[in-house]
């Protein structure tokens, strides 16, 4: 049967299959030698599948592998033959990808070497000799392949064709036109003493993966700062910046059509006695207790945030106006009905709820306006949950 567009398939398979018949024409026509030794073959070989792992940012959420210059250096240098190999090896190392993008990216990758090989070999018969025409060419050659597999990639997968290429015009011109100062240095050393242009390109692909690794540890430790900075030191639950962004998140799943959501401000009655009677340690240790207890009774998609001071706030998805009352009333009963251990001993302490309904017609920060009103009516009684009604809300 033939496969279903939209999938990927017929480019998984359509580019190995022509990097094959690109193939056996150049060796029916040709034969199957190199243009250069087997050893610096191989090495041109496994530096193309390194860096393909290495990327390099050239804007923000967009970045591209380094493994286009070192297919081009390797198809310039080696022929036709070494170029298709070295493309194909592109994915060598990737292991994480579905089986038709790396089918796909590695016969894309095959095509281009294949085809900027022939262009270098043609050049070479023509009489145009330098190291800046070839690698100008090559490179040039390069970028209209990769600008044609996008092309295919899209039509076969439905993807609208001019946002794929918009968005990746940028990163393809960085990939294929900054590395050519590199790239003529390259093939001019090349010539003479290949030894010495293996030993360049191993270099330059070493700092590249220094300054890569760089990246990435910069990277994981701002990504580690930006998540402490949303949690609570003490509790170690989400604070009141997590909390925004949990409350915009919801509203969004709201406007696309799910239910509304509860958002509740738990104030604990009576806990500066707490901290007068047992000491600020107790204290702390009651709103541990406090967070661990509200986490481990509500559901895994309620979530729980440290406001300041005795005071959380419930963010509950999924609760409509006439299960808000009944959803305070839990987490009002959450605290009292089981006592806390403070100091050793068990100790009963209550709190005091304020609930109001978050859907898509208010802005969040007026629901948690709200929320936080009603907290301060039901403290005036204290162990006790008050509801927004709908006359209230209205008003």
């Amino acid at each position: 049967m033939w496969p279903e567009r939209g999938q990927g398939t017929l480019v998984a398979i359509g580019f190995p299959v022509a990097a094959l018949g690109g193939v056996a024409l150049w060796v029916g026509l040709h034969g199957s030698g190199l243009d250069t030794g087997i050893a610096a073959a191989v090495v041109l070989v496994a530096l193309t599948a390194l860096a393909a792992r290495i990327e390099l940012v050239v804007a923000p959420r967009t970045s591209v592998s380094l493994a286009g210059p070192f297919l081009v250096a390797a198809a310039l240098v080696g022929g036709p033959l070494l170029g298709a190999l070295a493309g194909a090896s592109i994915e060598a190392l990737a292991v994480r990808d579905v089986w038709r993008k790396r089918l796909a990216y590695a016969g894309a990758g095959a095509v281009q070497g294949l085809v900027v090989g022939v262009v270098g070999t043609q050049l070479a018969r023509q009489g145009v000799s330098g190291a800046v025409a070839a690698a100008a060419v090559g490179l040039a050659a390069g970028f209209a392949l990769n600008i044609a597999s996008i092309t295919l990639v899209a039509l076969d997968r439905g993807i609208k064709l001019r946002p794929e290429l918009g968005a990746a015009w940028r990163a393809l011109a960085c990939l294929w036109f900054l590395p050519a100062p590199l790239l003529v240095a390259f093939i001019y050393l090349f010539r003479p003493t290949p030894a010495l242009a293996l030993a360049y390109a191993a270099g330059l692909l070493l700092v590249a993966a220094a300054g890569n690794g760089f990246r990435l540890r910069l990277e994981r430790t701002l990504a580690g700062e930006r998540s402490r900075a949303r949690v609570d030191a003490l509790t170690h639950a989400p604070n009141r910046w997590a909390l925004a962004e949990a409350l915009t998140a919801e509203q969004a799943r709201i406007r696309r059509g799910g239910r509304t959501a509860a958002v509740c401000f738990l104030d604990l009655d009576r806990f500066k006695t707490v901290n007068d009677t047992y000491g600020y340690v107790a204290g702390d240790a009651l709103l541990v207790d406090v967070y661990q207890r509200l986490r481990g009774e509500l559901r895994a998609s309620d979530l729980v945030f440290r406001w300041g001071g005795e005071e959380f706030v419930v963010l509950a998805p999924h609760v409509d106006g006439t299960e808000l009352a009944d959803f305070a009333e839990r987490l009002r009963l959450l605290l009292a009905t089981r006592p806390f251990s403070i100091d050793g001993r068990p100790r009963r302490i209550t709190g005091s709820v304020g609930a109001a309904s978050l859907d898509e017609g208010r802005p969040a920060e007026d629901v948690l306006e709200a929320a936080g009103r009603l907290v301060k009516q039901a403290k005036l009684t204290r162990n006790t949950a008050v509801v927004e009604t709908p006359a209230a809300r209205a008003a």
